[in-house]
């Protein structure tokens, strides 16, 4: 995916303080402060332990950390023919996304740093782990997010943080402290051992197309909790029914569709759920924008006393202030000769809205950063960003994250290793309010309405979704990019899904159209095959050179990019949602 980048890949460097978060301007710089990896290695090396290689102190190896491997994938094979991967992320946008970068798609436009790919890990892959299927089974059946006795072993660590991860040198962990523990009832409500409510809610979605798709190397789950106010009644009590329904008004703006509801008294809320202009009782949510005037239309409970401006009322396209995601990105597991999504992490991720910002903040935000890339085209992208807090996106949002160290426990990532997840949440066209997710949210009317836990139900017999053009989401991403991930190398989905020719079996994309698991789901071999991979990457601990991994063909991916050179796609793909 050769990318354009104009907001969130726009030219800028990451700048670190011990304090808190704001945005900076200068020219190709790097990451400041953040002596963790100093830290760390000293203290390694008075210990007679080997020093952590993915610690680099104070400066990021890779100041385009946060432009991802895939936008280096090849658009042009050797026969002229262009294969087109961009689309995915890189599309003609929707407000309140005003990025609107469907021009990547055609035109390379980089700055000069990032030409040269620095992800070394996928040019030239570590070597996989030589572990027998069984060794390999008991290690992704083995949780390192629970301890042997149930408890979090994560937070333990956190609680009296080693000198490496204390950023802030005062013994306290600053930054998020998970704590959702995994148990869901039949609504996908998380609650802790003792049955209180963590106000964690599982939800399933279908993958964006690519690397994200558990047969390119990870199963994948997402939850969702907005703030207590959310969940609480008028008087501030805990109430699940108040909950229900403002997470209905966010599933509705976020997904632009009405959602059911328990039948409901919407003049006890004042809150004209339905849209048919009564307060009366009411058994959806309607999803109607822009809003109708005069319409006593808000979120419910608590939160209807929040200050609209500051944190948010029902819009399409935003979450509201304080709405956190949690997604843990999972080894494969073969269960009955088949993959599944393992007990063991690989990576924890965590994001949380700091800021409401509304369509026009938004809309001058995307325009002064394209006004900056066009006068500056060479500068780096900039962010503050804290060891311990995370990193912003630019967009309102924070970014922390943990990840396997070498003996497969959960660490925090360092600043480098979150700034690569920055690319993507930051700004392309392709996102709902800086996240992929929850506008993919399995609908109402398929399994639980979609609130549950992938461990609990699969994606077996889930319909592929349709574009406005009528075509299966995931066929029509096979055909553009003439492969099933973004550097082709899936040999066991492209025998799969193309004839010889290069051109998609019917048969095999008709039942891609009925049961999307028949891509989604790889063989147990290659399941196998992607876990020893991705395992030689966490012995090696260098993943700021990369932390994606292929199995099968030679990766298609560029060394070098010309900057503002075309890319051989001549007419940009449309998003899903639009037709032409």
């Amino acid at each position: 995916m050769q990318a354009k980048a104009l907001l969130a890949l726009a030219a800028v460097a990451v700048t670190a303080t011990a304090g808190g978060f704001g945005l900076r301007h200068r020219s190709e710089t790097n990451v400041k402060g953040g002596e963790m990896g100093a830290r760390q290695n000293a203290s390694a090396a008075a210990s007679g332990a080997p020093i952590a290689r993915h610690f680099r102190g104070p400066e990021l190896s890779n100041r385009a950390a946060y432009i991802p491997a895939q936008c280096y994938a090849k658009t042009r094979d050797e026969g002229g023919k262009t294969h087109n991967g961009c689309f995915v992320c890189h599309q003609d946008s929707r407000a309140p996304n005003y990025v609107d970068d469907g021009d990547a798609q055609t035109e390379l436009s980089l700055p000069r740093y990032a030409t040269h790919n620095r992800w070394q890990n996928a040019l030239e892959p570590v070597a996989p782990v030589t572990l027998s299927d069984d060794e390999l089974l008991r290690w992704v059946r083995t949780s390192n997010y629970f301890g042997a006795d149930g408890g979090l072993q994560l937070v333990r660590a956190l609680t009296q943080p080693p000198e490496a991860w204390d950023e802030g040198h005062d013994g306290v962990w600053n930054g998020f402290l998970p704590d959702a523990w995994f148990h869901f009832d039949a609504e996908g409500f998380d609650s802790d051992p003792s049955g209180k409510l963590s106000g964690w809610r599982a939800y399933a979605s279908l993958p964006t197309p690519g690397m994200f798709m558990p047969t390119n190397g990870s199963a994948g789950d997402t939850l969702i909790r907005l703030p207590p106010e959310y969940r609480q009644d008028e008087s501030g009590l805990e109430d699940l029914a108040i909950y229900r329904i403002n997470l209905a008004i966010v599933e509705a703006f976020i997904r632009r569709a009405a959602v059911p509801l328990a039948k409901t008294d919407e003049r006890t809320l004042g809150s004209d759920l339905d849209g048919d202009g009564v307060l009366g009782s009411a058994t959806k949510v309607a999803f109607i924008w822009p809003p109708k005037p005069g319409r006593p239309f808000h979120y419910v409970g608590r939160a209807a006393a929040l200050d609209a401006q500051k944190d948010g009322w029902p819009v399409a396209g935003l979450f509201p202030r304080g709405t956190e995601f949690l997604h843990s990105v999972r080894y494969l597991d073969v269960q009955n000769g088949k993959a599944t999504m393992a007990a063991r992490m690989k990576e924890l991720r965590y994001m949380r809205k700091q800021r409401f910002l509304n369509y026009g903040q938004l809309d001058q935000a995307a325009q002064a950063e394209a006004r900056e890339k066009h006068k500056s085209p060479d500068k780096l992208k900039q962010v503050f960003a804290n060891a311990e807090r995370g990193v912003t996106t630019g967009v309102g949002w924070l970014m922390q994250g943990f990840i396997e160290d070498a003996q497969g426990q959960l660490r925090p990532q360092n600043i480098e290793e979150t700034t690569a997840c920055i690319g993507c949440h930051g700004g392309v066209g392709a996102t709902t309010d800086a996240t992929f997710s929850f506008a993919r949210k399995l609908p109402p009317g398929t399994f639980r309405d979609g609130w549950y836990h992938p461990s609990e139900h699969g994606l077996e017999g889930v319909a592929e979704p349709k574009r406005a053009d009528g075509r299966g989401e995931y066929a029509h991403y096979l055909a553009e990019l003439g492969g099933a991930d973004d550097f082709r190398s899936n040999d066991e989905a492209y025998a799969k899904f193309f004839r010889k020719d290069g051109t998609l079996d019917a048969r095999a994309t008709a039942e891609l159209g009925r049961d999307v698991s028949t891509l989604l789901r790889p063989s147990a071999s290659r399941a196998l095959a992607l876990d020893r991979a991705y395992l030689g990457l966490v012995r090696a601990q260098h993943f700021e050179a990369g932390r994606e991994v292929t199995v099968g063909t030679t990766p298609q991916i560029e060394r070098e990019l010309t900057q503002d050179a075309p890319t051989g796609i001549d007419v940009a793909v449309l998003p899903p949602w639009k037709r032409r």
